[in-house]
């Protein structure tokens, strides 16, 4: 009788057995996470629908703010 094989056959399958649990709870996790996170995003206030001032991230600052705190190098003020 060859028991080192058979004990080998079993131990195959309880270790499918354990990778596939493992899994289903890796998957379990993720999905629970998706689900909360989807549910946290809905719950967030949405940005107003009107344009907002100095809301293009591109914008220059307005004249009057700059030319009082930039210097003239060629007068030196």
């Amino acid at each position: 009788m060859n028991t080192f094989a058979s004990s080998q056959i079993v131990a195959a399958g309880s270790t499918a057995f354990l990778f596939t649990g493992v899994g289903i709870v890796i998957v379990a996790v993720l999905l629970g996470t998706f689900w909360f996170g989807s549910r946290r995003a809905a719950r967030k206030p949405t940005p107003p629908r009107e344009p907002q001032p100095r809301s293009d991230s591109w914008q220059t600052p307005d004249a009057s703010q700059t030319s009082s705190k930039r210097s003239d190098p060629e007068t030196g003020a």
